[in-house]
């Protein structure tokens, strides 16, 4: 198992999954909208054309985004555009438009109130500085159309007359728009943060030269795997992997050609063992594999097969060399040291046998 950065939640889908219910309510309110328009003593108006628009755009929308059809970032800016055009042209036609007497002024009162809903779309959508400017313009449309009226009707009395509404509108706005900018600006900063820690942890965790977890990491996992087996009666065993005559290899060619045989070796090995094991290099050409749920026997056979891989194989292009291995596994009573001082020894062993060979543990008989 190599160490690998922690995977974040796939924000993108949830995302996605948001959008489509924000589509489904969307058509859903633009249904009870067109109800309400048609039932009106008023009669239908000039925003039913408008009002079933949107909801065949929300439909097609939905459909798109269920069957992932659309990007995301696509999705995003049509939707944006979208109801940024929906929530000007109600307010346009209301103001300007509309038939004086009718309940439009209502309807832009009542639209006007879901303007921040576009603030904080553009805040989970894009990031701080661009959600900052979308933000902007929707405001600054917003005034464009709302600002004559209320000049041209300071006398009235209608829900829309004068500035008193307006400006506490604006307001608010800004206020929301600020908020919501201060609130994302956080967020990246705390994100940031978390993938400074995250970086560290995985530097604290991994050998520089092959990327494999370090010394400190496996002595983690050796621990964790000791207890669950201390608890649970399981069963683990521990390979020393030791490359032969190193020294002389890096004698003849060089560090940086000893350094290309450390990682094509981790990187082989690496592919050969199951994702539950853990590949480490244990200190300079030594590395160290531990294979959970396995016991002696199965583990010499891994230790055979590594072995016989490595003294086949040409590393860096153009190296042969051999490993020695020794294979020791869990027993009652074990410490983290025991265990793999015994696969130490059972490496030394096989050093002294001739190297380029397997040697397992010596396991006492059983008492009598």
């Amino acid at each position: 198992m190599r160490i690998t950065r922690d995977l974040p939640i796939d924000g993108n889908q949830r995302k996605r999954g948001i959008y489509l219910v924000l589509l489904i309510l969307g058509g859903v309110g633009a249904a009870v909208s067109l109800a309400q328009n048609l039932l009106s003593p008023y009669g239908a108006t000039g925003l039913s054309v408008a009002t079933i628009a949107t909801i065949v755009g929300c439909a097609v929308l939905a459909g798109l985004t269920f069957w992932r059809r659309i990007v995301l970032e696509q999705l995003e800016r049509v939707l944006l555009a979208s109801a940024t055009a929906a929530v000007c042209a109600t307010i346009g036609y209301g103001l300007y438009l509309a038939p004086v007497g009718g309940p439009h002024a209502i309807n832009v009162a009542a639209t006007m109130l879901w303007i921040p809903l576009l603030f904080v779309f553009c805040a989970i959508a894009f990031d701080g500085l661009t959600s900052l400017r979308y933000s902007l313009a929707i405001y600054v449309l917003v005034v464009a159309l709302t600002l004559p009226h209320a000049v041209a009707t300071m006398p009235g009395t209608g829900v829309m007359d004068g500035l008193f509404f307006t400006l506490q509108a604006y307001l608010a706005y800004a206020v929301i728009i600020i908020a919501l900018y201060f609130f994302s600006d956080i967020q990246q900063r705390a994100y940031t943060m978390e993938e400074t820690a995250r970086t560290m942890r995985r530097l604290a965790n991994t050998d520089a030269l092959t990327a494999l977890a370090n010394r400190r990491q496996c002595e983690e996992q050796l621990t964790y795997e000791l207890r669950r087996a201390e608890r649970y009666g399981r069963v683990f065993s521990v390979l020393m992997i030791d490359i032969d005559h190193f020294k002389e290899l890096n004698d003849r060619f060089g560090h940086l050609a000893g350094d290309d045989v450390l990682v094509d070796m981790a990187r082989r090995i690496e592919r050969m063992v199951r994702a539950s094991d853990l590949i480490a290099r244990w200190g300079g050409e030594e590395f160290l594999l531990l294979a959970p749920e396995t016991n002696l026997e199965d583990a010499r056979r891994l230790a055979e097969m590594t072995r016989h891989h490595i003294d086949t194989t040409t590393l860096a292009d153009r190296h042969r060399v051999t490993i020695s291995v020794g294979v020791a596994s869990y027993r009652g009573g074990d410490t983290v040291q025991s265990v793999v001082a015994r696969a130490d020894a059972a490496l030394y062993l096989a050093k002294r046998g001739g190297r380029n060979q397997v040697k397992v543990e010596i396991v006492p008989a059983p008492s009598v």
